[in-house]
Protein backbone atom coordinates (compact mmCIF):
# COMPACT_ATOMS: atom_id res chain seq x y z
CA UNK A 1 0.00 0.00 0.00
CA UNK A 2 1.46 3.34 -0.95
CA UNK A 3 1.33 6.55 1.06
CA UNK A 4 -1.59 8.08 -0.87
CA UNK A 5 -3.80 5.04 -0.27
CA UNK A 6 -2.98 5.02 3.44
CA UNK A 7 -3.72 8.74 3.67
CA UNK A 8 -7.09 8.36 1.94
CA UNK A 9 -8.06 5.37 4.09
CA UNK A 10 -7.07 7.25 7.23
CA UNK A 11 -9.05 10.33 6.20
CA UNK A 12 -12.10 8.20 5.40
CA UNK A 13 -11.88 6.39 8.72
CA UNK A 14 -11.56 9.66 10.58
CA UNK A 15 -14.56 11.15 8.74
CA UNK A 16 -16.78 8.15 9.47
CA UNK A 17 -15.82 8.03 13.14
CA UNK A 18 -16.31 11.79 13.51
CA UNK A 19 -19.77 11.61 11.94
CA UNK A 20 -20.90 8.68 14.09
CA UNK A 21 -19.59 10.25 17.29
CA UNK A 22 -21.19 13.60 16.43
CA UNK A 23 -24.66 12.18 15.73
CA UNK A 24 -24.83 9.53 18.44
CA UNK A 25 -22.80 11.48 20.98
CA UNK A 26 -25.23 14.37 20.77
CA UNK A 27 -28.12 11.95 21.13
CA UNK A 28 -26.63 10.51 24.32
CA UNK A 29 -26.72 13.97 25.92
CA UNK A 30 -30.30 14.80 24.86
CA UNK A 31 -33.06 13.35 27.09
CA UNK A 32 -35.57 13.56 24.20
CA UNK A 33 -33.42 11.50 21.86
CA UNK A 34 -33.96 7.75 21.61
CA UNK A 35 -32.51 5.04 19.44
CA UNK A 36 -34.97 3.46 17.00
CA UNK A 37 -34.92 -0.30 16.50
CA UNK A 38 -36.52 -1.97 13.47
CA UNK A 39 -37.06 -5.60 14.40
CA UNK A 40 -33.70 -6.76 15.69
CA UNK A 41 -31.69 -4.06 13.87
CA UNK A 42 -30.67 -0.57 14.89
CA UNK A 43 -32.22 1.95 12.46
CA UNK A 44 -31.27 5.40 13.75
CA UNK A 45 -32.31 8.06 16.23
CA UNK A 46 -35.70 9.59 16.97
CA UNK A 47 -36.32 12.92 18.69
CA UNK A 48 -39.43 12.98 20.87
CA UNK A 49 -39.84 16.55 22.04
CA UNK A 50 -42.75 17.20 24.43
CA UNK A 51 -44.25 19.89 22.17
CA UNK A 52 -44.57 17.36 19.34
CA UNK A 53 -46.65 14.94 21.43
CA UNK A 54 -50.43 14.66 21.56
CA UNK A 55 -52.31 17.31 23.49
CA UNK A 56 -54.15 16.13 26.62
Amino acid sequence: MDLTTRLLLGATTFAVLAFVSFVYGRCAGDPDCHFRVCGHRFCGVVYNHPENGPTP
